[in-house]
């Protein structure tokens, strides 16, 4: 049975009546008949699956996989000489693979994944590096040329590119290699010579303070109050207020007014080699009003028990990792006794807001 074709037919008798009275209505608007659902019920599930096959257009000059005239200009009205399949020159030294057989997809790729080209080495422990310090050792990730910014250490990048190879192209054991260095691990207050000598730390003579990106703010607050979900997987979520983690959180192309964008998120409509970092008003707006904020101060609250210095010594590990100082206890007890039953809400609220919170020195 042609199931299309009787949905079709059930669907023009549906509409009958009202399309002869002239009566502007949509299908959706007609109550649903029980036989189309029945029909439905009847579809079996086809098999789908998305592929790619090596050739060009069927019918066209391009047909099958072979060499091709030069487009002048990228115009195919315009052919110049026919070209054998290579590599880019402007980006290969010496000898390259040669193409025997197929399009050289195949090929390119495990060029660009060989130890003999460096480059590619070079630009992935180069972002590893800016992940990890705020500023890669080449501080225009997506420009390695003539118009980028040297690197300021050029010796330890192909050290670390070096090591890259050398390790497998382990991801892994190259973020395990930059956390063990002394350089990761210094803080982000140095010595006043420091400070004069290198303003803007180009000798990574301390570690850059940098604020928690967009995920990490909001996973920080969850974890807080021991309500973040650290399962993996799954389907993206809308709802902010879910305890799965910022990761998950769907990302929507069109709209440029959500959380992750108030907070730098990356432009999902372009190509992002390092976020922004900027501070405005409507950041700590959200940290004050938003209900996703108050009620993650509510339930931090909530876990804080026993005297009232014990309770801010708590939340001071929690938070920052560090005991509470004799100020900020005296503070903190001025700032308890001075309000009603939301006293330690209120409180919890305000450290979430605090710049400690928000920033890694």
């Amino acid at each position: 049975m042609d199931y299309s074709a009787a949905v079709h037919d059930l669907r023009a008798e549906v509409l009958a009546d009202p399309f002869a009275t002239g009566t502007p209505w949509h299908f959706d608007q007609v109550a649903p008949d029980p036989r189309v659902a029945s029909l439905r019920a009847q579809l079996a599930a086809l098999p789908v699956a998305h592929g790619l096959q090596e050739g060009g257009c069927p019918g066209s000059p391009q047909q099958g996989v072979h060499d091709v005239k030069v487009h002048i200009r990228g115009r195919y009205d315009r052919l110049g000489d026919v070209v054998p399949r290579g590599f880019p020159q402007v980006l290969t030294r010496g000898e390259t693979p040669q193409i025997s057989e197929g399009s050289g997809r195949a090929e390119l790729a495990r060029w660009v994944a060989s130890a003999a080209n460096p480059m590619t080495a070079r630009v992935m422990v180069n972002r590893l590096w800016q992940w990890h310090f705020g500023e890669g050792i080449v501080r225009t990730p997506n420009n390695f040329g003539k118009l980028g910014t040297p690197p300021t250490h050029p010796e330890l990048l192909d050290w670390l590119a070096g090591e890259f190879v050398r390790s497998g192209w382990s991801v892994k054991a190259m973020h395990r290699r930059i956390m063990l260095s002394a350089a990761y691990q210094q803080g982000s207050e140095a010595e006043p010579e420091t400070m004069k000598a290198d303003p803007d730390n180009l000798l990574v003579g301390r570690m850059n303070r940098r604020r928690l990106d967009a995920e990490g703010i909001r996973d920080s607050m969850l974890a807080a109050t021991g309500e973040l979900d650290s399962k993996g997987g799954g389907p993206a979520v809308k709802d902010l207020n879910s305890p799965r983690r910022t990761l998950y959180l769907m990302t929507v192309r069109s709209d440029r007014t959500g959380y992750r964008m108030l907070f730098d998120a990356a432009d999902p409509t372009g190509i992002v080699d390092r976020r922004i970092d900027s501070t405005v008003a409507p950041q700590a707006l959200f940290l004050m009003n938003h209900p996703f904020v108050r009620a993650r101060a509510k339930a931090l609250a909530r876990q804080l028990t026993g005297p009232d210095r014990d309770r801010v010594e708590r939340v001071y590990q929690v938070l920052f990792g560090r005991e509470a100082t004799a100020d900020e206890l005296t503070i903190a007890s001025r700032f308890i006794a001075g309000r009603g039953d939301d006293a330690w809400e209120q409180y919890c609220h305000a450290l979430l807001c605090s710049n400690e919170f928000v920033y890694v020195d």
